[in-house]
């Protein structure tokens, strides 16, 4: 038994390294032209051709949106269940489908911002306050015992590196951590951030030094204890996101 390929089904996302070209390029397979599209599913993840997440996260919020829904009523809004009833709920479910491969996310402001204000909306929703209430984030986050969404997803990311570090030198999510391209130069001016970067500034949060990284990552207990401990520090940090509506003003120090 071959594989057929369904032509009909199959779409084409083109990743340029520079510019994307004003005329896409052709594919055939059996002779029949393939579609070539701005951005598909794969895996669960949306796959886009500028090579961001902005997709993938508006997405992402959307399922989680629609999940908090199917049981906003029967447990957020029962007076019958504890609040760490309702939490612990809304982290195995919501929290789980708004961070669904984050581990492989390179975030900027713009998502952490759009991702947070999602966070904090669910959570006033289960506590039954609103925006007129004046409750500042950070007790938001107190009362629920909850992380901000750009700790998790540090955390996340941090815990995965260290399984890459231990896999063996031949499995391929290592290798492609550690590759290095031969070929080609980054351009002048503004450098898009890559993971690498991403990584290194989890690693500084958490006062890892980079050369040291798989002497610690080698243990596994170790890593996971080191990542926890020396992210109390990181957690206590308050930020300040920028507001969108006049009637927030103030409300917008976040504690992570």
């Amino acid at each position: 038994m071959g594989l057929t390929v369904n032509t009909i089904k199959t779409e084409v996302v083109c990743q340029w390294s520079a510019d994307i070209p004003s005329t896409p390029p052709t594919f055939t397979a059996a002779g029949e032209q393939l579609s070539v599209v701005p951005s598909f599913r794969y895996l669960g993840s949306i796959l886009s051709e500028d090579k961001t997440i902005d997709n993938e996260v508006q997405n992402r919020i959307k399922q989680a949106s629609a999940a908090f829904g199917r049981l906003r009523r029967r447990v957020f809004q029962n007076k019958n269940l504890h609040l760490r009833t309702k939490v612990c709920v809304y982290q195995a479910i919501c929290i789980t489908t708004l961070l669904y491969s984050c581990e492989a996310w390179v975030t900027y402001s713009r998502h952490i911002r759009a991702l947070e204000q999602f966070h904090i909306r669910c959570l006033q929703r289960i506590l039954g306050i609103t925006w007129r209430d004046r409750v500042p984030h950070s007790e938001v986050l107190s009362k629920t015992n909850c992380r901000s969404i750009e700790a998790t997803i540090t955390q996340h990311q941090l815990r995965w590196l260290g399984h890459v570090v231990r896999m063996p030198s031949n499995r391929l999510p290592r290798r492609v951590l550690y590759g290095q391209l031969h070929h080609g130069r980054r351009s002048a001016g503004g450098q898009k951030k890559r993971y690498k970067d991403q990584l290194k500034t989890a690693l500084k949060k958490c006062k890892i030094r980079p050369e040291a990284l798989e002497d610690v990552a080698a243990d596994r207990n170790t890593w996971r204890q080191l990542v926890v401990w020396e992210f109390l520090p990181y957690t206590s940090i308050v930020y300040f996101f920028p507001i969108i509506r006049k009637d927030e003003l103030g409300r917008s120090c976040i504690r992570i």
